[in-house]
């Protein structure tokens, strides 16, 4: 049987079923390629709409996708048409997955009734036209162009999804990336036009979980620790407010946290006893951990190669290392935070019957 047949015979194997979700991921493998090209530093915006005709195309402004022939055929078509086994087709870096599969572009050639590829480089646009996996036409020029970029536009084949699509998971989605990534704007329209960009990153996504109250400040963890790059940012809110912790792993949602967020709580407990040695001695590890914890608002987000899960589901971070490299970015930050921030220091003890002045 041929690649894209098996696709279409099992489209659940590749995106995870015929429905809303799985047409999300299908979008996200094409958003995903242009983030690469973002996080190579050669794409400051990605445009996404989702056509009257419930056609979905994706486009941004990063260099194009190569056109470099092999064979005969376009790196473009080969992504288009074969499936890789490798992270990336051509092996560019850095790379991020933004869905759960990370398969590439050919299972979304494969479920698309019909699929348009162009792109702009080196001063020329061209085109290519293609469906259920298959290049229906040759590579084209359409003549000059004055911008590069790349734009993919198709339509999930009706005879598999079942679903009209729901935008609104899409809008939110588009939106939490900026956070992640301040430097890019995203444009979606669906029935309406919105424009994400977080130029203040974490900072701007904590405040968006929990409006601050006055004179809270906000404490902020960064670094990379065995190629695993950290950042945290989090605030504490009155005594008595929930807590939470939202975590990613390579800026994909971990809801049931994981490794990281145990690492974020350790290294707070970690700069504490470093401020107030004294007064944390003789407290339980559990009595320390809730004292941190009270009214805390966090996000952390690692980035590293290989994570592991803890579910096929991948919810929970599991990956060892992920825990020491939060723990001593967040350990070597904090103390000087609290010798600023004697409010807090002096909250905190007093959830443990301490003082700073012990």
């Amino acid at each position: 049987m041929e690649p894209a047949e098996m696709i279409r015979k099992k489209p659940g194997m590749y995106i995870g079923g015929t429905d809303n979700r799985a047409v999300r991921h299908m979008i996200w493998e094409v958003v995903a390629n242009s983030i690469d090209e973002h996080l190579a530093g050669r794409c400051s915006k990605i445009v996404v709409e989702i056509g009257a005709d419930g056609s979905i195309s994706v486009e941004d402004n990063g260099r194009g996708i190569s056109l470099a022939e092999t064979d005969g055929v376009s790196l473009a078509e080969r992504a288009l048409t074969s499936m890789h086994r490798t992270p990336t087709l051509d092996g560019h870096a850095p790379h991020e997955h933004i869905g759960g599969f990370g398969l590439g572009l050919f299972p979304v050639c494969a479920l698309s009734a019909w699929l348009e590829l162009r792109v702009s480089q080196g001063g020329r646009q061209f085109s290519q036209r293609f469906a259920r996996g298959r290049a229906i036409s040759k590579l084209r020029d359409d003549g000059p162009a004055n911008s590069t970029g790349t734009r993919i536009t198709f339509a999930p084949d009706p005879e598999i999804f079942y679903s009209s699509l729901d935008s609104g998971p899409i809008l939110a989605r588009l939106h939490e990336l900026t956070y992640f990534l301040p430097k890019l704007t995203i444009h979606f329209t669906d029935r309406r036009q919105h424009v994400f960009h977080e130029p203040h990153g974490l900072r701007a996504f904590v405040n968006a979980q929990s409006p601050p109250h006055a004179g809270e400040p906000t404490f902020t963890a960064t670094g990379l620790v065995r190629e695993v790059a950290v950042e945290a940012v989090m605030r504490w809110s009155p005594t008595g407010w929930p807590s939470s912790i939202e975590s990613f792993a390579n800026i994909q949602p971990t809801t049931q946290g994981g490794t990281h967020t145990r690492g974020l709580i350790l290294g707070l407990v970690a700069g504490l006893k470093q401020v107030a040695p004294g007064a944390c001695a003789p407290q339980s590890p559990g009595k320390l951990e809730r004292a941190v914890s009270q009214g805390l608002i966090a996000v952390v987000c690692v980035r590293l190669n290989n994570p592991t899960y803890g579910a096929p589901t991948k919810d929970r971070l599991a990956t060892p290392a992920a825990r020491l490299a939060v723990k001593k970015c967040v350990a070597a930050a904090f103390p000087a935070f609290l010798e600023k921030e004697r409010g807090l220091l002096d909250r905190i003890l007093s959830d443990l019957g301490a003082t700073s002045n012990e």
